[in-house]
């Protein structure tokens, strides 16, 4: 590893530090001092970094004018949101209005912390956003917890004049043609601390479901390890993709030690040039580029390439930017007033959208950002044909359902991608594992049998609604 690379780590490495050390992994917009005691105190916590400017920017103007003696108190949070979310629920200092991730809303809803919000909805509401009031998804027995007004799935982005240096015309359609571009851009600027790939592998769950997950959707088509028509999970259709991986993540291919590196630091080193590829996003990366980290150079995004091209599979794709709301909190009338106010909004919301903030799926909005004149940077940072919505798997409807011993997926995954032990092996015991887990949550009936026989792969969503 040359010099300046590991110059550039130490700096990142520090800043990242110093950052935990100031803010606890958490930013707080900046607020005033509050000196009225009767002022309605109404708490936010997202994950959402690339649209922080914006957001600040609009809660402070709320705090100044609204009428309703309320002040906000906007956190944002680093790859650490479950975790600091986990601990606020076990300490009973849970914000009143939390962004929604998969993740989160798939860890706490079995632990009912989340307030049914269909008694503050209004029939204008129910109507404006009815597309996305989905059963399984943010419907449960007549109760709702969210409303999604956004979607997002993985591309591969990468740095269009970069390519054009290295003689690069088009990006790879391939697992191997993205191989071969990487080893390419890094035989030939290594040297100048420029490399062809990389992957913030610093937290592996939040690196390769962003990546080498979605790739599997579209190569072999399972979700996460999970065979919805033969309802068991099977990890051993990953070894190819491992495989490949463990190449795209050598020193030949890669920015050296991704395992190192974070999202943000990963995209630092995109902005400036020093990496030519990487997955993530749609919903923020063309925000990242535009206010978090500008760029100089030209960027694009392609589909997620396969090995030889297999499709087997659609891309899943994620509801989000939906808010959901503490079951506890103290201020709940206050919080849904603060919710209607900074995020209900159709005109916020096409702004939101234009701004390239997040993909709508809210019908409305895109008609109005058409009629505005709005094109996206790029049509792949839309939904696509080969986008589709995929039913849960069982860890994913309810994590207690299927508690696994041992190192996770993910990590088992990271450790065959960085190491050298038989791939195969490694994966059949990890199938074992979480097949013995699966089976143990269906017999103490928390979790249940998940098998769609007739599944479809290439269209998932026909299935989604079949999944009681």
């Amino acid at each position: 590893m040359g010099n300046h690379s590991i110059q550039v780590i130490l700096k990142l490495g520090l800043a990242m530090v110093a950052s935990m050390i100031l803010t606890g992994c958490m930013i707080q917009a900046k607020q005033e001092t509050v000196s009225d005691e009767k002022t309605t105190i109404v708490t936010i916590w997202t994950k959402d970094r690339h649209d922080a400017a914006y957001q600040e920017a609009r809660v402070n103007e709320y705090n100044e004018s609204n009428p309703d003696n309320i002040r906000v108190e906007y956190r944002i949070y680093s790859d650490n949101y479950a975790q600091a979310l986990s601990s606020a629920f076990q300490s009973n200092s849970a914000p009143d209005i939390m962004a929604y991730t998969d993740q989160v809303f798939n860890q706490f809803y079995a632990q009912d912390y989340f307030a049914d919000i269909i008694p503050y909805m209004d029939q204008e509401l129910k109507e404006t956003f009815q597309n996305v009031m989905i059963d399984g998804i943010n419907m449960f027995d007549g109760k709702c917890y969210f409303i999604p007004v956004c979607a997002t799935t993985p591309r591969l982005f990468y740095n269009k004049t970069l390519f054009q240096r290295a003689g690069i015309e088009e990006p790879p359609e391939t697992m191997e043609e993205m191989i071969e571009d990487a080893q390419l851009i890094t035989s030939l600027y290594s040297d100048e601390g420029i490399y062809g790939f990389a992957a913030n592998m610093n937290h592996a769950q939040s690196a390769l479901e962003r990546s080498l997950m979605a790739q599997a959707n579209r190569e072999i088509g399972i979700k996460t390890g999970y065979d919805f028509k033969n309802g068991t999970y099977d990890f051993t259709g990953y070894e190819q993709i491992i495989q490949s991986w463990r190449t795209l993540l050598s020193e030949e291919c890669a920015f050296p030690q991704c395992e190192l590196l974070d999202i943000d630091p990963l995209r630092e080193l995109f902005a400036e040039g020093k990496i030519g590829m990487y997955i993530s996003y749609i919903h923020s990366e063309a925000g990242v580029y535009q206010e978090q980290f500008p760029m100089s150079d030209e960027w694009d995004c392609a589909e997620i390439p396969t090995s030889g091209g297999m499709l087997k599979g659609a891309q899943n794709y994620s509801l989000n930017n939906g808010y959901l709301f503490n079951k506890n909190s103290e201020h709940m009338d206050a919080a849904w007033n603060v919710y209607c106010a900074l995020f209900s909004d159709l005109e916020y919301q096409k702004e939101y959208y234009m701004r390239g903030y997040g993909i709508s799926v809210i019908p409305e909005v895109i008609q109005q950002a058409e009629e505005a004149g709005y094109e996206p940077k790029s049509q792949m940072l839309l939904l696509g044909i080969h986008d589709k919505r995929w039913p849960k798997t069982p860890l994913e409807e309810n994590p207690e359902a299927v508690r696994v011993e041992g190192q996770d997926l993910y990590e088992v995954f990271k450790r065959l991608i960085f190491g050298k032990e038989e791939i195969l092996p490694a994966l059949e015991e990890l199938t074992e594992r979480y097949n013995e887990a699966y089976q143990t949550g269906i017999r103490n009936h928390v979790g249940r049998n998940i098998g769609i026989e007739d599944f479809n792969s290439m269209n998932p969503e026909l299935t989604v609604g079949e999944q009681k």
